[in-house]
């Protein structure tokens, strides 16, 4: 396929995550318990995280997911991670929960961000975790100064690497384009192999006695005078505790909490191998860039710095990951224009779960345990943390609840009919970013 001359895919183009080279999602599933203390539905950051810190301590444990066993959303993200940056920027955090909360939000996403850094050293896992920094990139004057007031809401407090607002003469430091007018440095910030986190995690589960059963959808759970009776398409199971972590996943089998999250869908390519030197030049710090517009795209380099991968909302409607792949090389060319003739080998999606307001959720419904919402930000390291919490809780143990508990989890507007809408959202979002950059 050829896209103004060029070609777009490379012959041996695979609608598979380029991770999946390296770790493949090939889990055999566990058999199905009668029972179990604890049942965590999803097996993803949330899930596995949760599991391993309740077997760890004892508990019996059960992972059911409808899915193989990593080959959910985790092992298909960018790969992207980082502490206080990973709120979203759609959000005016202090209006929203006020001045104390907003930093205590702010200082607990540091804190999970180091918690990730310290468990991936701690256990050895082989997941090319760099802590590279991040750079948000402004195409007009205006996003340069929304930039920079949200450089002085992370900065409110003294940090260790304090966010910079870095000019277009510098700008080449962090990202060799000129599409953009500079833009916001974060070193609180990394890349890390998504699948390789997850494959690690999968095997620390099943190391501490984790049952892990994949492919085998949970299709009811009932509340019981014991706990909870949890029948999935291949049996049924008791369950002295449940924890729901389907995120962009989340179906029928909790509407409360189906009707609060929208599902949206990414997509990411990855190019052909290069003269590393070409991407060392592009990306100089190794560090990922994400555009600040509202339609963002991204890009960064692949572990062994080979490849670039790039990645946005290419379409708000279904369509082809082929047409998907066309489309971010067209975007890809615009940041750097020469990877014109540079093919992608793979594209592939995922889904991720927003809330209304753009902020993680964790909590309890009907007695089950909840922890979802990753909002595009850094959902490696959020849910991984509110994971662990989940587990915390359900331990006992006596800590300090997060920021993040007690905030409204408030219905979409239109509740599972929201997603229908998302098209139409992405239209006006797409024509507000041309009058942002129309001719003056």
């Amino acid at each position: 396929m050829t896209y103004a001359g060029a070609m777009v895919l490379a012959p041996d183009f695979a609608e598979t995550p380029y991770w999946w080279v390296r770790s493949p999602p090939s889990h055999v599933p566990a058999e199905l318990p009668a029972s179990t203390d604890v049942a965590i539905v999803g097996a993803g950051y949330t899930g596995l995280n949760a599991a391993l810190r309740l077997a760890r301590a004892g508990r019996d444990v059960t992972v059911l997911d409808a899915g193989v066993i990593g080959a959910g959303a985790s092992s298909r993200s960018a790969g992207l991670v980082s502490g206080r940056a990973g709120i979203s920027k759609m959000i005016d955090l202090t209006a929203l929960v006020g001045e104390r909360r907003a930093n205590a939000i702010l200082d607990e996403a540091d804190d999970a961000y180091d918690e990730l850094r310290r468990f991936v050293a701690d256990e050895n896992l082989d997941c090319s975790l760099d802590h590279c920094g991040r750079f948000v990139t402004a195409t007009t004057e205006p996003m340069l100064a929304k930039l920079e007031k949200k450089m002085h809401e992370y900065n409110a407090v003294g940090l260790d690497e304090p966010f910079e607002l870095v000019p277009r003469a510098r700008q080449a430091e962090w990202v060799r384009s000129e599409l953009f007018l500079g833009g916001m440095a974060v070193r609180n910030a990394g890349t890390i192999d998504p699948a390789a986190y997850t494959a690690g995690l999968i095997g620390l589960c099943r190391d501490a006695g984790v049952r892990l059963v994949g492919q085998d959808a949970v299709l009811d759970i009932e509340r019981s005078t014991t706990g909870f009776a949890v029948r999935t398409q291949s049996g049924a199971l008791t369950a002295g505790d449940v924890i729901i972590a389907t995120n962009g996943y989340t179906g029928k089998l909790t509407p409360w909490l189906q009707r609060r999250i929208v599902p949206m869908s990414s997509t990411i390519a990855a190019t052909e191998p290069m003269d590393p030197t070409i991407v060392a030049r592009l990306l100089p710090q190794r560090a990922p860039y994400i555009d600040g517009r509202r339609l963002i795209t991204y890009a960064r380099p692949s572990p062994d710095g080979s490849r670039i991968l790039f990645g946005g909302r290419a379409r708000f409607r279904p369509i082809s990951l082929t047409t998907s792949a066309e489309i971010l090389h067209a975007q890809m060319v615009q940041v750097f224009p020469e990877l014109a003739d540079v093919a992608f080998t793979h594209a592939w999606s995922g889904f991720m779960a927003f809330t209304t307001d753009y902020l993680p959720k964790v909590g309890t419904l009907d007695g089950m345990h909840y922890a979802v919402g990753c909002n595009g930000g850094s959902g490696i390291v959020a849910m991984s943390w509110l994971g662990q919490l989940t587990a915390a809780k359900i331990l006992g143990e006596d800590r300090a609840p997060s920021p993040l508990e007690g905030i409204e989890f408030t219905r979409q507007p239109a509740g599972t009919l929201t997603r229908h809408f998302i098209p139409v959202a992405g239209t006006w979002y797409r024509a507000r970013d041309w009058w942002d950059h129309r001719p003056a």
